[in-house]
């Protein structure tokens, strides 16, 4: 049993690395929590859920009060809100459930969960780890006969969580108890034990455009495959959705050996092309690696640090297999301890913004500014973007912290807008990230902040990296262009580091286009890098779309980027990124440089 706070302290520290899916909901049954995983098994996004009820989402509708359901299936009586929260168990532990969740497609999910109760009443808080390793993803999923299923004497009742019934596979339970015997076993020396965790790479794109009985029966495929390279592999198994578990023992401290070798083989399986009704699918995948050492016996943590790993290969472009090791964790660990005090940044008043001056090359000109997030961390300083916008998008901050930035920024323009009359024509550029394009109310949001701030929206330019508009090109038009009829301008950002064409961009809503710094710095000093920004500017200019250049620091790169007749330009030839109190906001006068 663990104590309460200690519960607590792992569900906010480390539900975003598990590899289970995990909800909590608090006592008016609102859902409070939804890690990634469970976003990649039932399609709803964290912020789609939270703060949401579970009954309008999640749980089918003849549940009715998700509270009463949990409290009538669940084992034992919750814990007395007045004790001391030192005192309190998040109990009864380990509780098993056996329901149905709703995908966001509208398909039933039959799942079992592990249940954890805390608190009573209005304080009362049900969190728990769901398994769906015993139902596939298709409605009225049964559990198999009970002749069908190799179990262990004692487990008589859990077939349906120990055999996969869609690839006949070992399933996810059954692999974590043949861990754990393993890891409990005379031959367990550290590093003598590897897990593996593979995870198909772009495999909802197979779901979503030839469905669902083709999927199913491309996983079934890949089953097969595994099995056919598994060698020595202790166990192959099928953990949830597109990901498969193999498991490895070597007393002579080769595993993770063997374990790498499987994962050639398996790559090299899956390269094969799959023809399903005579349609070619082609497949790869990204694959994690994890050992027992040290402190690292047990089956929860080795499988948590193998989807870490996995994971990580997956942010390195996938494709790829990734070991964890010392480095990964301390990672880890950083991204862990700054993702929990970026929930309290905004309530401490921790974020700022700074402000750099956008240029008008022909006269020299301030014409706006572009506004940048900092964070002054009470022990760190003062935070750049890069160390903490990458967390913030993963965990979903993104989008309060987003909305902030803009409210901010629009209140600041203004600002300067009634303080200097003559400069009513001055901008403020925002960044949108790719997780605020797919949040549903992003229009509704800068609708509402330019409504309370009394800000114009054509002095307002929200600017969309390249790639993030070329995730889903289709989903960010329409979001494009519901912006665009609020009067907004648009940028597509970083230009040059995506794999987009200026052709494609004509059919986007956009105004301007800005080059990435990148090649600015080789401006004078590459004759190709020369040459690719005059003719970016030139079919920029073509596609009817005003260029910035971003990152100008030298007089030589101001030169060309005049004579490529580049219309904007900002970097720190002209002005490092200020606070408010340090820009002088007189838009229109000439600038020294």
């Amino acid at each position: 049993m663990i104590t309460f706070s200690n519960w607590r302290y792992r569900c906010n520290g480390f539900v975003g690395l598990w590899p289970e899916p995990y909800l909590e909901v608090d006592g008016s049954g609102v859902v409070v929590e939804w890690n990634p995983r469970a976003e990649e098994v039932f399609g709803w996004r964290r912020f789609e859920l939270v703060g949401r009820p579970a009954v309008e989402t999640l749980l089918p509708p003849e549940l009715g009060d998700p509270m009463a359901f949990l409290a009538a299936t669940s084992v034992g009586d919750p814990f007395e809100p007045d004790r001391p929260e030192s005192d309190r168990t998040a109990g009864p532990a380990g509780d098993h459930l056996r329901f149905e969740l709703m995908h966001r497609s509208g398909t039933r999910l039959a799942v079992d969960g592990r249940m954890f109760i805390t608190g009573g009443g209005t304080e009362r808080t049900v969190g728990g780890f769901i398994n769906i390793s015993g139902a596939d993803h298709r409605a009225g999923w049964t559990e198999p006969a009970a002749s069908d299923v190799d179990l262990p004497v004692d487990h008589p009742s859990e077939a349906g969580s120990w055999v996969d019934p869609l690839t006949g596979l070992p399933g996810r339970d059954r692999f974590e108890q043949s861990l754990a015997e393993v890891l409990s076993g005379p031959d367990a020396a550290p590093g003598t034990v590897a897990v593996l965790l593979l995870d198909l790479e772009r495999f909802k794109a197979v779901n979503t455009s030839l469905g669902q009985v083709t999927g199913d029966a491309v996983l079934v495929t890949v089953a097969e495959r595994l099995q056919g390279v598994a060698g020595d592999a202790v166990l192959v198994a099928r953990s949830v959705g597109d990901e498969f578990l193999a498991l490895f023992l070597s007393p002579d401290g080769g595993a993770h050996a063997r374990a790498g070798a499987f994962a050639d083989r398996a790559r090299r399986a899956l390269a094969v092309p799959f023809v399903v009704s005579g349609t070619e699918i082609f497949l790869d995948a990204s694959v994690g690696l994890a050992l027992n050492t040290f402190g690292i016996d047990d089956a929860t943590s080795l499988m948590a640090n193998a989807a870490s790993a996995m994971y990580q290969a997956k942010a390195r472009g996938g494709k790829r297999v990734e070991t964890y090791g010392e480095s990964m964790r301390i990672q880890l660990l950083d991204r862990m301890t700054t993702e929990h005090s970026l929930h309290r940044a905004l309530d401490r008043s921790e974020l700022m913004l700074h402000y750099q001056p956008v240029v008008e090359l022909a006269g020299i000109t301030t014409v706006g500014v572009e506004a940048l997030v900092r964070w002054q961390h009470p022990d760190r300083g003062l935070m750049a973007p890069y160390r903490f916008i990458p967390v913030a998008e993963e965990s979903g901050l993104i989008i309060p912290i987003g909305a902030w930035v803009l409210g901010q920024a629009c209140h600041q323009l203004r600002d300067w807008h009634d303080r200097d009359g003559a400069g009513r024509h001055g901008s403020v550029e925002v960044n949108l990230s790719a997780r605020q394009i797919d949040d549903p109310l992003i229009v509704r949001t800068v609708e509402g902040i330019l409504t309370q701030t009394g800000l114009p929206p054509e002095h307002l330019t929200l600017e969309i990296t390249e790639s993030a508009l070329m995730k889903d090109a289709g989903s960010a038009l329409g979001v494009l262009g519901a912006l665009k009829e609020l009067g907004v301008l648009l940028a597509i950002d970083d230009f040059g580091t995506g794999y987009s064409s200026l052709s494609y961009l004509q059919h986007f809503p956009l105004d301007l286009l800005k080059i990435d710094r990148s090649f600015v710095a080789d401006l004078g000093v590459s004759d190709e890098a020369d040459e690719i920004v005059a003719a970016v500017v030139k079919l920029a200019h073509a596609l009817g779309l005003k260029v910035v250049a971003e990152g100008v620091e030298t007089s030589e790169q101001l030169a060309l980027l005049r004579s490529f007749d580049c219309d904007l330009a900002q970097g720190f030839l002209f002005s490092k990124p200020l606070p408010a109190s340090e820009i002088v906001a007189s838009f229109g006068m000439p600038v020294s440089a």
